[in-house]
């Protein structure tokens, strides 16, 4: 199982989860201060650590070009499926000890955690509380329509980008929102002033309201 983190809430009983999955080289801490500055009341959170070592920190998959010069784009294709895999069953095994139902948890990702929350979610057959992907794109694009999963139409995403990402332009993952709104998938696409990071002057307190509508969209959770 991949190794995770449980952040309970501190000010209130917590009655929803939001998963956390890191970018390339980082790690399950590197995103603890983002759950810090966030402090939604009644969220907690699962830091996730990706499975593979990579240079100090971790990665859910190779990239051609990036993380060395022999891997393929169907070795990418296979570390994607590979590590949604191991995303879906630690989210099996934490709805089961946690008690909790798929429309209390959220999922946030950056980069390659993006990629990995949108995997996620777009085959799911079941709807999560909300998806959140940073900064990140879609490898597996043309998989679609075919492997969208029964929920997927009823899953409410919000997808940021920055407008001079270094690493991964704008560009694609705009045209990958397109295709998919068009095919009929609730996205809701923004665009800020940042290169390949989180802004924390607008775009976290814009997740944070985000976040906050969802938890109240969805209600107190049943006794």
């Amino acid at each position: 199982m991949l190794r995770h983190r449980l952040i309970p809430a501190t000010t209130v009983a917590t009655t929803h989860w939001c998963l956390v999955l890191h970018g390339l080289g980082d790690s399950m801490a590197g995103w603890v201060p983002v759950a810090e500055a966030l402090a939604v009341p009644g969220l907690g959170y699962i830091m996730v650590e990706a499975p593979d070592d990579y240079y100090g920190g971790f990665s859910w998959f190779p990239i051609p070009g990036i993380t060395d010069d022999q891997t393929t784009a169907a070795d990418m294709q296979a570390g994607i499926t590979r590590s949604r895999g191991l995303v879906e069953d630690l989210i099996a095994a934490l709805c089961v000890r946690l008690h909790l139902e798929p429309d209390r948890l959220l999922l946030l990702g950056f980069s390659q955690g993006c990629v990995m929350v949108l995997e996620t979610v777009l085959r799911a057959h079941r709807v999560f509380a909300g998806a959140i992907g940073i900064s990140g794109w879609l490898p597996m694009l043309p998989d679609y329509p075919v492997a969208l999963g029964s929920a997927a139409g009823r899953q409410q995403i919000l997808w940021t980008h920055g407008d001079a990402d270094e690493l991964l332009p704008v560009g694609p993952s705009a045209a990958a929102v397109t295709a998919l709104q068009g095919l009929g998938l609730t996205i809701d696409w923004r665009v800020y002033v940042k290169g390949h990071e989180l802004d924390a002057s607008r775009e976290l307190p814009d997740l944070r309201t985000w976040i906050g509508q969802r938890m109240a969209t969805l209600g107190e959770p049943t006794p």
